[in-house]
């Protein structure tokens, strides 16, 4: 009995794959099957993991019955059967019973993975709770929202994810505007059910609590903080969500009441990814999702924050429950601070070049980024997670720097897009258009030291050294100065061009200095600002400019 099975190996239960099999077992991946629609929407999910592990892990589909289902697996023998994702939540809870094996109760199912009768389960259980209501149309959405009072509220499936279809209402008005965009778009777990969710709107600060639990003992494996962006027609995007080094004041209670939660819905076991909202009264569950928490975390991303990470802390309660549960209450020591950084697309655009990850990878927290769907060369206006241009994942022990990094992507992002994703068809910044003199311009600056030129017009220049695409990368570090002369920018594009300013940097001594002279920024879309974005990203030092440094951006090496 050395295979350990997976329903639905999604997101960040992908790395239940690495962990198996560096546990010395065999894993098995079930794509669970809910609908027709939903299975070919995942496809292109799918395919990307088969590949990727495809001599690694054997990879089945569930087909005919559930009885069928059962037949196949009990065939396979596994020691333990996990859900990786949402969509297989329930059949991982089913089987896990019919094979005796350890997991939570099918009876427990329906409070677990809908959002309604969760919070039923905690009213019940005496505990604090959000008011809400499944409607099936716009009377008795109405009728609800009066008899409650309801000034705020929120409109979504009542069972979803990655906030699909999730409107916030600030008025009966938007309530209405949300009810005719959304209500007949089905949901993300397969559009099987009918009625939407009407929820009182809680506002507050919005955590994040991960736990694993082996047959009712709960262990915290991970706090998080949303910041979040309300969009036009209603919708909540998530523009990062990072890590509490420190517990804040309120986040013990919170701790205590996310225990409580699990047991009102009857968590026994496994990975659970809770969400929750501290208000005046204190916190109260958004909703409890019974398995690794989403967005893709690489594990080294989350092992260098928290020291471990949840797929494999899962494995260690299944498979060593009486060390798993003698170490459950050890002390939350984070070792450093994490924080992912969603990409968020204002418009909808076709692009035709994408120096994002350039600027990104220069950052000093940088770990790992997705684009998602950005791979296409066209981005969608961000609605909801399913429709960001990416996800950014850094990590540092210099708290500091890590927030410096995130308001430079922030500031990127909002001021800078085209920097990030240049718009197909748009035309660079352009200034003045005179031939440039680069031999006049060194004397212009009179370096004193070394000096390297990159140029795509010059090949050779009395003092300096000049490089081009070929020779820059044989070229020394350690230079006093460096001029970028990139005149003429027919055949290059905007990563190019952003590679070709850091390569250039990188020959720089410390205190060295980098000029971008008109002739160069006018062919990035921002002009001066572009050039002073890169600098940004590479942590070089902007110099101020004094009355005679027109038409030039001065960086210096710190």
């Amino acid at each position: 009995m050395r295979n350990i099975l997976i329903v639905d190996a999604f997101s960040t239960g992908v790395n239940f794959i690495e962990d198996i099999i560096m546990r010395g077992y065999r894993p098995i991946v079930l794509w669970s099957k809910r609908s027709d629609d939903i299975f070919t929407l995942m496809k292109g999910v799918r395919d990307p993991i088969e590949h990727r592990f495809r001599e690694k892990a054997v990879f089945y589909v569930e087909e005919g019955t559930y009885d069928d289902t059962l037949a196949l697996v009990r065939e396979l023998d596994p020691k333990i059967v996990l859900p990786g994702a949402d969509l297989g939540v329930e059949l991982a809870i089913r089987l896990a019973e019919d094979l005796g094996l350890p997991g939570n109760s099918t009876s427990k199912i329906p409070q677990m993975t809908n959002k309604y009768l969760m919070h039923r389960a905690l009213t019940d259980a005496g505990i604090r709770g959000i008011r809400g209501k499944i409607v099936h149309d716009r009377d008795e959405m109405l009728e609800f929202y009066d008899k409650e009072g309801m000034t705020g509220c929120v409109l979504k499936p009542y069972r979803g994810a990655s906030s699909v279809d999730v409107r916030i209402c600030d008025s009966r008005e938007e309530l209405i505007a949300a009810y005719d965009e959304v209500f007949s778009t089905g949901n993300y777990m397969g559009g099987e059910e009918e009625g939407m969710l009407l929820q009182e709107r809680i506002v507050g600060t919005e955590y994040i609590v991960n736990t694993v639990s082996y047959n009712g003992r709960h262990k915290l494996s991970a706090v998080w903080k949303h910041s979040k962006k309300k969009v036009e027609g209603g919708g909540m995007v998530y523009n990062y969500t990072e890590t509490l080094s420190r517990l804040e004041t309120g986040c013990s209670e919170l701790i205590r009441y996310a225990f409580d939660v699990l047991d009102a819905v009857g968590v026994r076991y496994g990975n659970v990814h809770s969400e929750f909202m501290i208000d005046e009264n204190g916190p109260v569950l958004i909703e409890v999702n019974a398995r690794p928490m989403g967005s893709d975390m690489p594990a080294q991303f989350l092992d260098r924050i928290w020291g471990h990470h949840e797929t494999d802390l899962a494995l260690d309660a299944y498979l060593h429950p009486d060390e798993f549960i003698k170490h459950a209450g050890d002390p939350f020591r984070p070792l450093a601070k994490g924080l992912k950084k969603h990409l968020i697309s204002n418009d909808e655009r076709d692009f035709s070049s994408a120096p994002v990850l350039s600027l990104i990878r220069r950052q000093k927290s940088f770990c790992h980024a997705r684009l998602g769907k950005a791979v296409s060369d066209h981005l969608a206006r961000t609605v909801d997670l399913d429709t960001s241009a990416g996800v950014v994942y850094l990590a540092n022990t210099d708290e500091r720097q890590l927030i410096r990094d995130r308001d430079f992507l922030e500031r990127a992002e909002s001021l800078y897009f085209d920097m990030l994703f240049f718009g197909a068809g748009k035309k660079p910044y352009k200034g003045d258009e005179s031939v440039p003199d680069i031999e006049g311009f060194i004397k212009k600056i009179h370096p004193v030291g070394s000096v390297i030129v990159y140029s795509d017009e010059i090949d050779d220049l009395p003092d300096a050294t000049v490089v081009d695409h070929k020779t820059i990368k044989d070229a020394r570090e350690g230079y006093s100065h460096a001029i970028l002369d990139i005149a003429h920018a027919d055949g290059k594009d905007l990563e190019t061009m952003t590679e070709t300013f850091f390569a250039l940097a990188d020959k720089l001594r410390v205190g060295g200095h980098i000029y971008v002279p008109e002739s160069t920024y006018r062919n990035f879309p921002c002009g001066a600002e572009s050039v002073e974005i890169l600098c940004e990203a590479a942590d070089i030092a902007i110099e101020a400019p004094d009355m005679d440094s027109t038409g030039v951006v001065v960086g210096r090496i710190v």
